[in-house]
């Protein structure tokens, strides 16, 4: 790699950096919904900290510091990462048990409302929109994502045993592929399945932990309107809140990633400042909580400016060389990483060696995949086990392609549900679903 690969990282990491912590300092310094950082708690703000501190050390010109910055962002990246995966998974109970609400929401109407909006809905009129709405654009990625998001709604009438059989179809398909791509499913499954718990990390948020509690040991078919209502409202604020913090993680990430980008490119560019002085004296304002936002305008255009050189950088490392490859090589691998949309993606080891799928690996995959989803579902209740299943479903390769099995389906799994709330509530979801993609 040359000299010029490094430099154009080095800007690009540069730029992005004074806009991304600006937009840090923005967001956390917006009291307009002073709320939703109700979950911002002191280990969040200690995090910020750590990386201010690190910043700083890196501004200041000392070159002998920047190995000691590079350890200190590594390990906060690690720090962010455990953070999203706790909210990640927070987020999917979350998705499973507004599954469940919404399910009953319509269950405090009267049989006459019921028998009104299925009268205004008739059923093979229905289903004739799903099937215009699923192939009416001829595009088979679209039909796909379509009918993927319609099953993670429809009520399922299926057993655990025939869930683990359309899991093995799926995964089946994976013998001859590259490992990384069945374990990538197989991490949507379990996020999916409830099967990762939130741990201990999750003590730093007690409001969210009963939240959770109050979800798990209430009697949902007991409850009345009113406790209905807040409890869907306390859901939903709470959501609002996680998606603060998830963005919060998501600007710090950036601003590491730009950070140890500038660490490692400063390697490779000697007699020359990790950061330049416009720049460190841009950054210095952020860092004395003193952010000058006029000075961004002599900055604007200059990432774009960058877009296609880094472009070009990122297309010359291949994951084929890296028997080969050398430190300047490896080097240029993890910043182009740092600096791609992929922020929370492994920089440690930057390549791993191609695995070709087996048929005896996904058995072994899959043991212990349905051993934890049996864990899982032998623990909840009847409704947020139906739950587990949609989302799984949603997750799979679409398991239908002819439109007589989708139309099959609908008939069996929606038309014939037991509960006349049920099936209206969930019909009304997928209007609103198809009215509002378009």
């Amino acid at each position: 790699m040359s000299r010029e690969e490094f430099t154009v990282c080095k800007e690009y990491a540069s730029y992005d950096l004074i806009f991304s912590s600006y937009a840090l300092w923005d967001m956390c310094m917006d009291d307009e919904n002073p709320e939703k950082k109700e979950l911002f708690g002191e280990v969040d703000k200690a995090n910020k900290k750590a990386f201010d501190d690190a910043l700083a050390l890196l501004t200041s010109g000392d070159r002998s510091k920047v190995a000691e910055v590079e350890n200190i962002l590594k390990k906060q990246r690690e720090e962010n990462k455990k953070r999203m995966d706790l909210f990640a998974q927070v987020t999917d109970r979350l998705v499973a048990y507004e599954y469940v609400l919404n399910r009953v929401e319509l269950s405090f109407s009267s049989d006459d409302e019921l028998d009104d909006f299925l009268k205004a809905n008739p059923e093979e009129a229905f289903l004739n929109r799903i099937m215009i709405y699923l192939v009416g654009k001829k595009d088979k990625q679209l039909f796909g994502t379509r009918l993927n998001s319609i099953v993670g709604e429809i009520p399922v009438q299926i057993t655990k045993n025939k869930l683990f059989e359309w899991i093995d179809r799926a995964l089946t398909l994976y013998i001859g592929s590259d490992e990384t791509s069945v374990d990538e499913l197989l991490y949507m499954i379990k996020m999916a399945g409830l099967v990762y718990a939130p741990g201990e990390l999750l003590e730093g948020y007690p409001s969210l932990g009963k939240l959770l509690s109050d979800f798990e040991s209430v009697d949902i078919d007991g409850l009345t309107k009113e406790e209905y209502l807040k409890l869907k409202d306390n859901m939903f604020d709470m959501s609002e809140k996680i998606d603060f913090i998830m963005n919060y993680y998501t600007h710090l990430q950036r601003c590491v990633n730009d950070a140890l980008a500038l660490c490692i490119t400063g390697k490779h560019l000697e007699n020359v400042d990790a950061i330049a002085k416009p720049v460190a004296t841009m950054l210095d304002s952020y860092i004395e909580s003193s952010p000058d936002f006029d000075g961004l305008v002599e900055f604007e255009g200059r990432i774009e400016g960058l877009s296609d050189r880094l472009q070009a950088t990122m297309g010359k490392v291949s994951p084929d060389k890296k028997g080969s490859a050398d430190e300047e090589y490896l080097d240029i691998a993890v910043v182009t990483r740092l600096l791609s949309n992929s922020l929370f993606a492994e920089i440690d080891p930057v390549f791993v060696e191609t695995v070709e799928v087996t048929k005896e690996m996904i058995k072994a995959k899959e043991d212990k995949l349905f051993d934890e989803l049996a864990t899982v579902m032998r623990a909840s209740s009847k409704r947020v086990k139906k739950a587990i299943i949609a989302k799984i479903l949603e997750k799979l390769p679409p398991f239908m392609t002819e439109q007589s099995e989708i139309e099959q389906y609908i008939r069996v799994n929606l038309f014939n549900c037991r509960s006349k709330a049920e099936k209206c509530a969930v019909m009304a979801i997928l209007i609103d679903m198809m009215e509002n993609d378009v």
